[in-house]
């Protein structure tokens, strides 16, 4: 591991590197730079000699990832890694690696990694380290101790240096890699997912200073211990830290005992009470020795495998084990941390009206949440039950807008989730304002309070075919523009020019967006479809396409509040009137009697439904507007005529026409036989030898069929006459 040493928390790369020149100037500083896995028939790697060594034995074991691990699932740290000249199954694998441990580690400080993919000499496998180690920051557990940049950062709660990774990785790419994350490893590959966890564990502290060199043991980071060198002990007790001086053959003596053992509480505790080993040969083995678990203690295949020196083909350990979590928990990680992981809707109560509030029930589903403490949820303080946990936060306003949620254990308070537009309140039950009348003809408009509380309608918005109006614009009728519950309002718009063949009205929230459905209430329609905002309100749900109210002004809604559309409006009948009287055909008079026919075209609206319309005096049936009605056997006489016309069950209905049409001139003369338009001698003659004619008769007058005494009595009634 490479080993970037800060002295003050806040020093720069370039101050680092010049103070740490001047240390080891005068300081003999002996430290592991990197720890890394080769494969031990190949040889060592430069700087940590074997490192973790693959043996090349396919051991067939596999160890899954920690119980209740889903991948992908929300993480109480993110681990941010930069690939340089990964495949695509590498990263894939490698990613699963980092939500392993994504999985198991909390911190509010992202964490950043390089990750380099090259040929590395001498089979190498891999190698990884911290890019910086800091000490005396704020938020340190020990004084005068080197911490791993990650877990430095963590302590802090900010980061000690923006201007490099937290730790890097190096893999060879010639290695034999099996890329799966199930763990089935064929014979002869290494499991690449084993191998990142296992170095991604040293960068972020499973790592320490010891060292030894010709008999002589050293420890430390110019003068200071890392965080892992204050754990570690021999069999009788004595820390290394406390007990020997770095520099010296004791400390030699006591790194290659075969008799080191970690002391922590949290890893003696997840040891089932028993001390750990750790790897310390009696012969120092660079990079293995020391930062590892003892190999003959744990072996393949054990739940704490993966942090030993020795790795074999076939050989799968997806999770670090109860010591690694333990020994991460001793020097300052939160390990299986909190976290709030998903959140489900339950009931939500209708809008009380009572109250303009309701009630939402969320499920709440976390893990390694805090002893102690209570869980907020958006300001609201619950007992903490376990996961799932059902929660019912009540009382919230019905307004109509989505809902965020923000929830946090309020003794561990970066132990959050967050959520925006998480659900949607219900409309309000106390200002439920609708348009309940509309009257185009005084222009007055009529809003009722479907709610339980008194609502001032001053700032809603009123529209008509795209011409609007604040409320407090227009006057009241009865002095008050506040609606009581229940209650209602009369405006008067006098400069409204509504339309009476098609046009609507529209009510919009107070400060509305008018091109926004969330913002517009209600909606009426009438004479045509199509008009202003009917498509805003077919969006909103409340009216239908096409739909209007057929009759006339004034308008009136029939629901209850809750109701919406033409079907609960209704407008008025107009009243019976006689709108048109025209003339129709008009036949010819007859000489023989000199009536004809006139036929009368009648309009009207809103007939009753019974009685007759009588013309001039003759009823008849009332039928369709427009109606056709015969007036027939008039008399020939070339005058004006006027009609008159009324409903007999609705006298009031009525209406006199004047000079509607003019009868025919006179056309009776049927004694001047001739035609010479004078009843003389010649016709006396002619009706002389027509007397007593029973068939085709010319001088039958009274059209019985043939000529007589009654013919006779008609033709003298004529004789010596002009004819019209």
């Amino acid at each position: 591991m490479r080993i970037l040493v800060t002295l003050i928390g806040d020093l720069t790369m370039k101050q680092l590197t010049i103070a740490l020149a001047f240390i080891l100037s005068a300081v003999t500083v002996n430290a592991q730079l990197v720890c890394g896995l080769s494969d031990y028939k190949k040889g060592h790697m430069n700087g940590c000699e074997h490192g973790l060594q693959g043996t090349g034995i396919d051991e067939f074991t596999y160890v899954p990832p920690p119980e209740g691990f889903i991948p992908g699932a929300e993480r109480s740290v993110v681990i941010s890694v930069v690939y340089n000249g990964f495949s695509a199954e590498a990263q894939t694998a490698f990613q699963f690696a980092v939500d392993i441990w994504a999985s198991l580690l909390t911190s509010s400080v992202p964490i950043t990694l390089e990750a380099n993919w090259q040929s590395l000499s001498g089979g190498t496998l891999g190698f990884a380290g911290a890019d910086g180690y800091f000490r005396n920051f704020p938020g340190a557990t020990e004084p005068d101790t080197f911490y791993p940049a990650a877990l430095a950062n963590k302590l802090r709660g900010s980061d000690n240096d923006i201007t490099s990774f937290d730790l890097s990785c190096t893999f060879n790419s010639n290695a034999n890699w099996y890329y799966g994350t199930d763990g089935n490893t064929p014979g002869g590959q290494y499991d690449f997912v084993t191998v990142v966890l296992h170095e991604l564990c040293h960068g972020l502290g499973f790592i320490g200073s010891g060292n030894v060199s010709g008999g002589t043991g050293f420890l430390g980071i110019a003068g200071d211990p890392i965080i892992y060198d204050r754990f570690v002990e021999e069999l009788d007790g004595d820390d290394l830290v406390d007990t020997y001086a770095s520099g010296t053959t004791a400390l030699g003596n006591a790194l290659t005992s075969n008799q080191l053992y970690w002391n922590g509480a949290e890893g003696v505790g997840n040891n089932n009470g028993n001390r750990p080993r750790i790897y310390a040969p009696g012969s120092w083995n660079g990079g293995s020795s020391y930062s590892h678990l003892n190999e003959g203690t744990y072996g393949a295949g054990s739940g704490n495998a993966l942090m030993t020196p020795f790795v074999g083909t076939a050989e799968a350990h997806h999770d670090p084990g109860p010591i690694v979590e333990g020994i991460f928990t001793d020097i300052g990680w939160t390990v299986g941390g909190c976290i709030i992981s998903n959140v489900t809707l339950g009931t939500q109560t209708p809008c009380n009206p009572a109250t303009n509030t309701y009630n939402q029930q969320i499920i709440v589903e976390y893990s390694g949440e805090p002893a102690g403490g209570l869980i907020n949820v958006n300001g609201n303080l619950f007992t903490i039950q376990g996961s799932p946990q059902t929660i019912n936060i009540l009382g919230l306003p019905s307004d109509g807008q989505g809902v965020d949620l923000d929830i946090f254990f309020t003794s561990e308070t970066d132990c959050v989730y967050q959520e925006s537009n998480a659900f949607t309140a219900p409309q309000s039950c106390c200002d439920n304002v609708r348009i309940t009348a509309v009257d185009t003809d005084v222009k007055q408009i009529t809003l009722t309070n479907y709610g339980s509380c008194a609502i001032d309608v001053s700032s809603f918005i009123l529209g008509s075919e795209f011409s609007f109006t604040l409320a407090s614009a227009l006057t009241a009728v009865d002095g008050s523009i506040v609606i009581p519950p229940t209650g209602s309002v009369t405006l008067q718009w006098n400069v409204w020019n509504p339309n009476p063949t098609g046009s609507t009205m529209e009510l919009f929230a107070p400060g509305a967006n008018l091109l926004v459905v969330d913002d517009f209430l209600d909606f009426v329609q009438w004479g045509s479809g199509g008009n202003g905002n009917e498509a805003l309100a077919v969006s909103a749900g409340y009216w239908g396409i096409g739909d209007f109210v057929s009759l006339v002004s004034p308008y009136s809604y029939t629901g209850d509040g809750s109701q919406y559309g033409v079907a609960f409006w209704q407008g008025s009948f107009p009243p019976c009137s006689i709108e048109n009287v025209t003339a129709g055909a008009q036949t010819a008079c007859d000489p023989m009697t000199n009536l004809y026919s006139q036929e009368i075209i009648v309009e009207f609206t809103s007939a009753p439904a019974t009685g007759s319309i009588n013309v001039n005096g003759t009823d008849f049936a009332i039928g369709a507007s427009p109606l056709t009605i015969n007036l027939s056997d008039l008399s020939s006489d070339g005058s004006s005529n006027d009609v008159l016309i009324l409903f007999t069950d609705e006298p009031t209905c009525s209406t006199v026409a004047l000079g509607v049409f003019t009868a025919p001139a006179n056309c009776f003369c049927p004694a001047d036989l001739d035609d010479s338009g004078y009843v003389d001698i010649a016709d006396f003659l002619s009706f002389l030898s027509n007397f007593g004619c029973t068939t085709g008769c010319v001088a039958d007058f009274d059209g019985n069929g043939s000529v007589g005494a009654e013919d006779l009595l008609i033709f003298t009634s004529q004789f010596d006459t002009a004819c019209p």
